[in-house]
């Protein structure tokens, strides 16, 4: 039975100042994503935000809507088929180029007017907390999102969890967020839906993911009816432009500072200990120099790598970024301990401080690549070559280390003072 006149009434004026932002993909145009910011989201800068995915049931796996630059770190929205008439939302991340995984962050109700409808798959969606999630604001006009779909047979599965096969197609596009605000409608995709509220069957306490819906409303807006405006822009080029860029850059970043921790700092700490005098200070300073800009140009790729990818807060760069703040020091107390070893002849506190601390930043550097190794979901390999190099370097400056100090260490030039000739001895590692 139809609404109420009243409802009807209320229903369609909601509607009525409604935008939605659409993209159809360039590859399907059956295929399309539309958004929608409510007045009261935009007006305070947070809440809910409605987007709906759209795309044909034959001939389609799964068709998927995230939000984000690239697959790595975005949060994707994935739906399928239920094989019941209705279909599964399963939001997930992508921690690499590989299958994402089910994320019960986002707090996502599966709305009225989700379904196969008219032979297409229609999910509209309202995530509660999705601008948060994703650090978006209401104010952006290039917001980045990304899209998938695989062609195949349907997944026909209740399960968020269900595995699914690599996409066919892909792309990026922006959407421009100060135009897709309007209304405040519950549903701005359906002009029979009443509220906000779930329809029936969804699951929507906490973080869970409804996974269908009771069917579709015979009221479901067209796709070309005026309230879509097509504020979308991208294609497919971009989107995997934008993923070559951030793999070489992954890769670049990998390099750079494994030769810098696994490779050149073990390396002059060992030369510092088992090089004849009098050039061995020299040595190790050339090899840390080196070190230290291999790290700073590790530094500029890490941190463009974390913004791009909203990384900035997980445990890799925060521990990259607090080694390499403190590696700032290390030259810093070197020359100055190298400049009054020669002038007094004596080592100084410095000399401890620039050892221990150097020691502590190398051993959480080495240990922080693994991890790095590990967020970039880096082959087994390449895991295996990193560990080998940085065991046998690691254990070649333990060697170093354990044999100078056997063979008196700092007492070997006086107990911290020169019996003769000055010498940079006391420019350690």
């Amino acid at each position: 039975m139809r609404l109420g006149v009243a409802s009807a009434f209320a229903s369609l004026i909601g509607l009525s100042t409604a935008q939605l932002a659409r993209y159809v993909t360039p590859s399907d145009s059956s295929v399309s994503f539309s958004l929608n910011i409510p007045t009261s989201t935009s007006d305070s800068g947070s809440g809910a935000l409605f987007f709906q995915i759209r795309g044909p049931a034959t001939g389609k796996s799964w068709i998927a809507l995230g939000i984000g630059s690239s697959m790595v770190g975005a949060h994707i929205f994935v739906v399928y088929t239920d094989g019941s008439g209705n279909v599964t939302v399963s939001p997930r991340v992508a921690q690499g180029y590989f299958e994402p995984q089910f994320s019960s962050d986002p707090r996502i109700t599966l709305l009225d007017g989700s379904g196969v409808v008219d032979g297409s798959i229609v999910a509209n969606v309202r995530c509660d907390n999705c601008l948060s999630l994703a650090d978006l604001s209401v104010t952006e006009t290039r917001s980045n999102w990304i899209w998938g779909y695989k062609g195949g047979s349907a997944i026909d599965s209740s399960d968020v969890e269900a595995d699914i096969q690599q996409h066919d197609n892909m792309g990026g596009f922006t959407f421009d967020l100060t135009r897709a605000t309007g209304g405040d409608s519950g549903n701005p995709f359906v002009q029979s839906a009443q509220s906000s509220s779930p329809a029936t069957g969804t699951r929507t306490s906490g973080g869970s993911t409804p996974t269908s819906t009771n069917g579709a409303s015979s009221d479901d807006d067209d796709d070309d009816d005026d309230d879509d405006t097509n504020l979308g822009s991208g294609s497919s080029d971009g989107a995997s432009s934008a993923i070559s860029r951030i793999t070489r850059m992954l890769k670049i970043h990998g390099i750079l500072m494994g030769l810098a921790f696994a490779v050149f700092f073990p390396l002059g700490a060992i030369i510092i200990r088992v090089m004849p005098r009098p050039h061995h200070a020299d040595a190790h300073m050339v090899v840390q120099i080196i070190g230290f800009a291999l790290s700073i140009a590790g530094l500029a790729y890490g941190v463009m790598l974390a913004e791009d990818l909203r990384y900035l807060k997980k445990t890799h760069p925060v521990i990259g970024m607090v080694v390499m703040g403190g590696l700032f020091f290390q030259p810093i107390v070197g020359f100055i301990h190298h400049w009054l070893f020669k002038a007094k002849g004596k080592r100084t506190i410095l000399a401890d401080i620039h050892v221990y601390w150097g020691r502590a930043l190398l051993i959480l550097g080495i240990v922080n690549g693994g991890l790095g190794l590990d967020l970039a979901n880096n082959t087994t390999g390449g895991k295996i070559a990193y560990a080998v190099v940085a065991g046998v370097m690691g254990l070649a400056w333990l060697v170093a280390t354990v044999l100078y100090y056997a063979k008196g260490g700092n007492q070997a030039v006086g107990g911290g003072k020169l019996q003769s000739k000055p010498s940079p001895d006391g420019m350690t590692e």
